[in-house]
This record gives structure tokens, C-alpha cells and sequence, in this order.
């Protein structure tokens, strides 16, 4: 007989739930105090709520709440977020690694929140192209 490992952790689907309003609370306050959750916390609280959603047949009161905030992201390619910061591509991708940057890799690409980068250039003090 084999026995395979495992590595990670598994939750009930209460358990995904719970921890996926507890994210999006956290986005909110990070928010009302004009900050940002780092990216993670996006992807993290977007997984959770997924799963415990594709996890149960009907609906309960916690799926009724409106999708995370990562869903209505408008993202935008590394080279128009460069542009529009006047900066370089290369800088664009080290600030959404460091997660000062909102984004999310999809198959090994950076693709950024339009909204952080037009709050970015508010701050820096650039003209949108």
C-alpha cells in the first residue's frame, strides 16, 4: 500500500466561507483608510469564496453578498500601466511584486488594477494618457 502526501490545508465549507468575509472585510477597512490589501489577499479571499461557492448547491446568505473586490478589478497590461506612471515595464512589474502595486500574475503575466495605477499617478502627480 502507498500513502501519498499532502501538502496544504484543508477547510469545511464554513470554515472558506468565514475566512472569505473576514478577507473582504479587511479589503474594506484597508479601503475607508485609503489604503490597499496586497495582492494576495485579493487572490486569497477570490479562492475562498469561490470554493465554498462551487461547494454547495443553493444559496445561503453569506454567497448573496456582492463578489470580492478582485472581480471588479478593471486590469490592465504591464505597458499601459507603464505609460500612463511614465515609468518602465520592469519598474511596473517589481511594484506589483512587492505588492505596492494591485495586480495578479495569470500565466506568468502581471496584469494591473487600472484603478491603483490612476491613484498611483494622482499621488505622483502625472497626466493620464
Amino acid at each position: 500500500m502507498s500513502v501519498s502526501s499532502v501538502s496544504g490545508v484543508m477547510l469545511g465549507i464554513d470554515d472558506a466561507a468565514f475566512l472569505s468575509a473576514a478577507l473582504r472585510r479587511l479589503i474594506e477597512v484597508s479601503a475607508q483608510r485609503g489604503g490597499r490589501a496586497v495582492p494576495r489577499v485579493y487572490e486569497l479571499e477570490h479562492q475562498l469564496a469561490s470554493a465554498a461557492k462551487c461547494s454547495v448547491e443553493g444559496t445561503s446568505e453569506w454567497l448573496d453578498e456582492p463578489r470580492p473586490a478582485v472581480s471588479e478589478m478593471q486590469l490592465i497590461e504591464t505597458s499601459t500601466a507603464a505609460a500612463r506612471l511614465g515609468v518602465s515595464d520592469r519598474n511596473v512589474r517589481a511594484l506589483a511584486a512587492r505588492g505596492t502595486l494591485t495586480a495578479r500574475r495569470v500565466a506568468g503575466r502581471w496584469l494591473i488594477d487600472a484603478d491603483a495605477v490612476e491613484e498611483r499617478s494622482q499621488k505622483r502627480g502625472n497626466q493620464l494618457p
